[in-house]
């Protein structure tokens, strides 16, 4: 399953940027795509979501027999939707650096959010997140061993309920309720955990992502899409435009490793670059959806990816794009949470002191 999912994230990669570059022989059909792109970069606010479009039925049926596989799994598969949105006061493709708020969801169905970010420009970041939630899916889809290191996490939050009201910020965060944060203070926080805390720490090195690195892999994909991605009309149905799209899979998922390379010591355990490598080397087609002159959809099939005949059946996956999308906003209500409440509660927990 963790290839697997690794294997999702290369094909959704794949889906959401080879749609960006042509070729010559391919002008008609690739400025066709590149317009529905331009348009849009000319909104003010989009929103990208990922998932597979199929029910647990299909989803099953598709992958029943593949080691490891459960009906469980087959459930979160049907629910699960990644969504990130963009807004700014001015067209998206006239943003700066830093104009830009952003808002990523995570999700396995309606009313089971697992987690949501929001980062407002200029401002503070947001979040909520439904931990139990997380750690339940984690321990259904993790070893033994991953669920014996989240024991101490479980004992905490169920704990959480007798922190003293001064945690009133921790215990939200721990409640899946919002709470806001100032950047700056949690990465000067992740940076002195990073170098003054133990070997492991699971805060992220928060100058990874610098702009000399982000620079660095924008061209390094664009590179590989450009010299892999080749376009033609598909025709069109119900007014949406169709552009077939055939891509290198295997010739991509390398270039992606090694465009992300300066990131892979923040990837979560269990997680690496080389699980990419499992991509097959073959092409793959992709359906490019335009639909009044606007980038609408993007899907694949993702039974193209199997070599071993354990998908049985299709498994498409989408990546949609609504550029009628609402403002990323401040969400209400949220409570204030520093690096400070959270490393005196873990203490309090520790000597065993929760109560006032």
């Amino acid at each position: 399953m963790r290839k697997g999912i690794a294997a999702v994230g290369c094909a959704a990669f794949i889906a959401s940027t080879a749609a960006a570059c042509g070729t010559a022989e391919n002008l008609s059909a690739g400025a066709k795509v590149q317009r529905a792109l331009d348009r849009l970069g000319e909104q003010k606010a989009v929103t990208v979501s990922v998932g597979f479009d199929g029910s647990e039925q299909q989803i099953w049926s598709a992958l029943k027999g593949s080691d490891g596989f459960t009906r469980k799994n087959a459930q979160m598969l049907a629910g699960f939707d990644v969504s990130l949105s963009m807004s700014a006061d001015k067209p998206l493709k006239d943003v700066k650096e830093g104009g830009t708020s952003l808002a990523l969801r995570i999700s396995l169905g309606q009313g089971k959010d697992l987690m949501e970010v929001r980062g407002v420009a200029g401002g503070k970041a947001y979040l909520r997140m439904d931990l139990r939630r997380f750690m339940s899916l984690a321990g259904e889809l993790d070893t033994g061993k991953s669920k014996g290191d989240m024991s101490g996490m479980e004992q905490f939050l169920d704990a959480a309920d007798d922190l003293p009201s001064s945690y009133k910020s921790v215990k939200d965060a721990l409640g899946g309720k919002w709470v806001s944060v100032d950047p700056k203070a949690f990465t000067e926080f992740a940076e002195s955990m990073a170098e003054n805390g133990p070997a492991g720490s699971p805060l992220p090195n928060a100058s990874a992502l610098d702009a000399k690195t982000q620079k660095r892999i924008t061209k390094a994909l664009r590179k590989a899409i450009e010299h892999n991605a080749k376009f033609a009309d598909a025709g069109s149905k119900d007014g949406v435009d169709h552009v077939k799209v055939t891509v290198s899979a295997g010739k991509t998922a390398d270039a992606l490793a090694e465009a992300l390379e300066p990131l892979a010591g923040q990837l979560p355990d269990g997680a690496a670059l080389s699980d990419l490598k499992d991509v097959p080397d073959k092409n793959v087609i992709l359906d490019v959806a335009v639909k009044d002159g606007t980038l609408s959809g993007i899907s694949l099939d993702f039974d193209q990816f199997d070599t071993t005949d354990e998908i049985h059946g299709a498994l498409p996956l989408t990546v949609g794009f609504a550029s009628d999308a609402a403002p990323v906003a401040a969400p209400a209500g949220a409570t204030p949470l520093n690096p400070q409440d959270i490393m005196g509660a873990m203490m309090q927990f520790m000597m065993g002191g929760m109560d006032e």
